[in-house]
């Protein structure tokens, strides 16, 4: 549905291959798995979206505490998580171009330009504007606060459920880029200077570039979007 943010498909495979039993194998069922999904796409009647990110990011962090197995851990509930915040490498990372979302209202559905999935979860929603305009950043910024219908409209124009779980935003026009997050005006977005533990001159050389052609975006992609260091930020 284009109503649904999770990538349903991906993210039980994930819970399944992270979260191993006795033996290390799997052994989450159906039953499990649903409590773990359903947890994580249903929020409290009347919550608004600072409240339903906070309760999200707890729930990606901490996990959710489902029933265990007899004669295992004493037959203890045990804590599934959604994210393996250990070995990055054991997670699944996918970047989706124009990642369509219906609207709950009449507002037409929204694209943001590239949506950053880990595990099937949207953690980052990056808008692009063509580079040559002054405005250009404002606007991506403008925007993504659309999205997330943070731009104070009497009728909904986004879709706030893309943001519960969404841990910062960007907006680019290939040369410049600047991160913030749902919440953030552009006075608040900033630019991400060190490609750390990269160095700028490695980062162009792997590039093919020299140092002083490198981009705000290329920068702010290495320092913040590479698997590793997005959730170590996170």
């Amino acid at each position: 549905s284009e109503r649904d943010v999770l990538l349903e498909i991906r993210l039980r495979r994930a819970i399944r291959h992270i979260n191993l039993g006795p033996d290390n194998v799997e052994w989450l069922d159906e039953f499990r798995l649903n409590v773990a999904v359903a947890e994580l796409r249903s929020m409290p009647a009347g919550a608004k979206l600072l409240e339903a990110n906070r309760d999200s990011t707890d729930l990606l962090l901490g996990g959710v505490t489902v029933p265990g197995l007899d004669g295992w851990d004493g037959g203890r509930d045990q804590t599934v998580n959604y994210v393996d915040w250990d070995d990055w490498s054991a997670n699944d990372f996918l970047a989706v171009s124009q990642f369509r979302v219906a609207t709950p209202g009449q507002a037409k559905d929204i694209r943001p330009d590239v949506t950053l999935f880990v595990n099937g979860i949207p953690l980052v929603v990056i808008e692009a504007k063509p580079p040559g305009k002054e405005s250009a950043i404002a606007d991506a910024i403008d925007q993504l606060r659309r999205y997330a219908n943070q731009r104070g409209a009497q009728v909904a124009e986004g879709s706030e459920q893309l943001f519960w779980t969404t841990q910062f935003t960007v907006a680019t026009t290939g040369g410049r880029a600047e991160a913030g997050t749902f919440s953030s005006t552009a006075e608040h977005y900033i630019a991400w200077k060190d490609p750390y533990p990269t160095s700028i001159d490695d980062l162009a050389v792997s590039l093919g570039k020299s140092t002083d052609q490198t981009t705000q975006q290329e920068i702010l992609v290495a320092g913040m979007l590479a698997p590793e260091r997005l959730l170590d930020i996170v």
